[in-house]
């Protein structure tokens, strides 16, 4: 079984380059990849369009949640999947996405047990999640 991710990962590190690019605008090069625990060097290549390696990817989703996310003060679906991410990417490829759903979903009832409409992103992350489901039932389908 391949590994699925609710959001396209490219789009994440999208988000990732974008926030680090505003971050970087708002204090220094070097601030910003000290937070990160990266070079300057290394830094400037990421924001110039080179893919981070797997050890980078980590600490930029990281940095993300101690930083970048407090810079918007909302947060929104690719925001939740890199601390959704985050929290199981430890886990073996085919337990992430069940984890993940599970998640989400306690993360759902938690909001109407507490009487409070869900949150855009939450809503986003589970119709991801179930469509990704769905995909790969039908591919499994096809190839049984």
């Amino acid at each position: 079984m391949r590994e699925q991710n609710p959001i396209d990962p490219r789009a994440t590190i999208k988000h990732l380059r974008e926030t680090a690019a505003a971050r970087v605008e708002n204090t220094s090069l070097r601030s910003v990849a000290r937070e990160i625990g990266m070079s300057p060097t290394g830094l400037k290549k990421f924001l110039m369009g080179t893919a981070p390696y797997s050890p980078t990817l980590r600490r930029l989703r990281h940095w993300f949640l101690q930083h970048g996310a407090s810079q918007t003060g909302e947060l929104n679906a690719e925001e939740a999947s890199a601390a959704l991410t985050v929290l199981v990417h430890d886990l073996a490829p085919d337990a992430r996405h069940s984890t993940t759903q599970r998640l989400v979903d306690t993360m759902g009832r938690g909001y109407e047990e507490s009487g409070k409409v869900r949150p855009g992103w939450l809503s986003q992350l589970a119709e991801r999640l179930a469509a990704e489901a769905a995909a790969q039932a039908s591919e499994d389908a096809k190839q049984a």
